[in-house]
């Protein structure tokens, strides 16, 4: 029994709504290194790509707001795996460069459905360079427990197979599914 090793890191959560959204929106929009000009030329740049129609589109949340405005865990994880490094990779300094490409680098070799031992190490290499880039850039203070957590997401890997088995996506649809009174024939008595 370990009851620390069988704690699992769920990729969904600490991954996509909380290292992807905290780069962009707490490093890159809050410490200034995306302006509002350079949110609208990036929200241009994606309309402007043509994804294939089982990936879901991102809505134009980029520019409004603060940025990125209430993107959910999976439109996250589709700027981060298709769009971050093409759309903002020349509106970054070589140091955020470094930061965002370790960071897409390491999603993209632990989002497949099959991976290697190979991948595993290069993720976690890929991770820890991020959070020593982070470090030195912009201070201990902006290493987040997320940022933490996601060195361990590769031995999760390791112990309980590919993330599309324990990831929470599925259970976050169907919660959707769920707590939509039309489609399920269930009356929400809370309204």
């Amino acid at each position: 029994m370990d009851p620390i090793r069988f704690a699992v890191v769920d990729p969904m959560h600490c991954l996509f709504l909380g290292v992807a959204k905290w780069i962009i929106q707490s490093i890159f929009i809050k410490e200034k290194k995306l302006n509002s000009e350079q949110l609208r030329a990036a929200q241009i740049r994606m309309d402007n790509v043509q994804l294939p129609s089982d990936i879901g589109r991102i809505p134009p949340k980029i520019a409004i707001g603060e940025g990125f405005s209430k993107l959910t865990a999976d439109q996250w994880k589709t700027f981060i795996m298709i769009y971050a490094t093409t759309i903002l990779w020349d509106m970054l300094d070589d140091n955020n460069r470094k930061i965002l490409g370790h960071f897409v680098r390491a999603c993209n070799l632990l989002v497949v459905r099959f991976v290697t031992e190979d991948d595993l190490q290069e993720a976690q290499e890929r991770l820890r360079d991020m959070s020593i880039n982070i470090e030195r850039t912009y201070g201990p203070e902006f290493i987040t427990s997320n940022i933490h957590l996601s060195m361990h997401i590769p031995e999760c890997i390791r112990d309980y197979g590919s993330v599309y088995s324990f990831w929470l996506f599925p259970y976050e649809r169907l919660n959707g599914y769920i707590g939509k009174p039309h489609i399920s024939g269930v009356r929400n008595y809370n309204k």
